[in-house]
């Protein structure tokens, strides 16, 4: 599953390279950062191998299958074993195309390039764009899962790969191997049914503007995505507020539990010197106003101290407490007596104490214009119950929507047109 995506970094290349996304006829290769600020590399293959310049062809040495050489760099210059190099660009390469390089302990498709910057190596795995989503698809979404499911989840990656081409550019590379991308693992995390899913659909993209889509996707949105006007400040055409289906989900629905106390220093350690904090203000999920988004996500709530009060977004308080998203409603409890006393012979007066489940008492907030006013009071036990609903950035696709959709026999077609608005599916290679 996804992680969730850096939202700064997801908005930038939005902002940024909206107009610059590869255009081919034929499937291109894709540059992927799987290493970085890197002194010493060993490497192998499965298949007789060899080390050369990748401009001249020039080669610096010939190695038999499963030998293992190293590769270093030291004072800005690159080695390979004992042998200095003065390119500042080497690449590993087989004459099989079916072969896999072994980098330290992780088997890559295709050829390996390492490039000294500044002072370090950076190793980057060159290969199709279709076996890179054999990875990236197995990564982001459980190979368990329905057929139909992983088809969307193919054309989503291979849409956000296209899209997202040339994004560390200024390191090398085309895209990292983390989820601040695209979680891609090698060939050792391939699967033969997200193989399957990514040859059924080959070349398969989401277009808007006859242009590959960013398409967002994320693991649950708790009953509805957000848009990316509301997360990230610019509105996108086709990541638009849409009805999720993900209830069967693990993080449809989540709880935390903090004390006052707790969340006063918190806060105060984010820079909020609001002092005993005594009241939140925020509306309801079923009756949502200014504060939150039409998915559902708080725009802001209100913290009222005894020193100050401090107005906080949604996705800040999120950061501050570690919530898996931001949207969620908030109330305050008490605990009960846990135990009754029972009269068990009214002769002798003879009782028993016996433990009973018995739920905490929540206090009724009362309203002040489209406001709910949670109160603090200072009892003993007091808690501040945090429920909340879905993982991540909730932008695009849902991951476990899709699942329950797919499961509903729908297409992946009919999947991604419920997440992505106006798109279309098109071939482009």
């Amino acid at each position: 599953m996804r992680c969730k995506k850096s939202i700064i970094a997801i908005l930038f290349f939005i902002l940024m390279l909206g107009n610059s996304v590869v255009s081919a006829a034929e499937e291109p290769n894709i540059r992927v950062g799987i290493l970085t600020n890197q002194s010493n590399v060993y490497v192998t293959a499965n298949e007789d191998f060899m080390i050369k310049d990748p401009g001249t062809n020039d080669v610096f040495g010939k190695y038999a299958a499963n030998e293992k050489i190293l590769i270093s760099e030291k004072n800005n210059r690159m080695y390979v074993g004992k042998l200095p190099i003065n390119n500042r660009t080497i690449s590993v390469v087989t004459s099989d195309k079916d072969a896999r390089i072994q980098v330290n302990q992780t088997k890559y498709r295709g050829s390996i390039l390492f490039k000294n910057i500044n002072n370090h190596m950076s190793v980057i795995n060159v290969l199709p764009l279709e076996k890179y989503l054999y990875s990236v698809v197995p990564q982001e979404m459980s190979s368990s899962w329905p057929m139909t499911a992983l088809k969307a989840q193919a054309i989503a990656a291979r849409s956000y790969a296209l899209y997202s081409m040339h994004r560390h550019e200024a390191e090398g590379f085309d895209v990292c191997s983390t989820s601040h991308c695209q979680v891609y693992g090698g060939s050792d995390a391939e699967t033969n049914i997200a193989i399957t899913a990514v040859d059924e659909t080959k070349g398969q993209v989401l277009l808007y503007d006859h242009k590959p889509i960013a398409a967002a996707f994320h693991a649950s949105a708790g009953g509805r995505t957000e848009s990316s006007k509301d997360v990230w400040g610019t509105d996108v055409p086709y990541l638009q507020s849409v009805a999720d289906f993900d209830q069967k989900s693990p993080v449809y629905h989540w709880q935390i539990k903090i004390t006052p106390q707790i969340l006063s220093e918190k806060l105060a350690h984010a820079g909020y010197m609001i002092g005993n904090l005594q009241s939140m203000a925020l509306s309801s999920l079923d009756k949502p106003a200014a504060d939150r988004t039409t998915g559902g996500m708080v725009k802001s709530i209100v913290f009222t101290g005894d020193k100050d009060t401090a107005v906080v977004s949604g996705s800040k308080l999120r950061a501050i407490l570690g919530l898996k998203s931001a949207k969620f409603a908030v109330a305050v409890t008490t605990p009960t007596q846990k135990t009754v006393k029972v009269v068990l012979d009214k002769k002798s007066n003879y009782s028993k104490d016996i433990e009973v489940e018995l739920p905490d008492r929540k206090y009724t907030s009362f309203s002040v214009g489209n406001k709910n006013i949670y109160k603090i009071t200072g009892g003993i036990g007091e808690q501040i119950i945090i429920d909340g609903y879905g993982s991540g950035h909730r932008v695009g696709m849902s991951q476990w929507g899709a699942k329950a959709l797919a499961e509903k026999n729908y297409t992946y077609q009919q999947i991604l047109y419920n997440y992505y608005t106006e798109v279309s599916i098109g071939q482009w290679y």
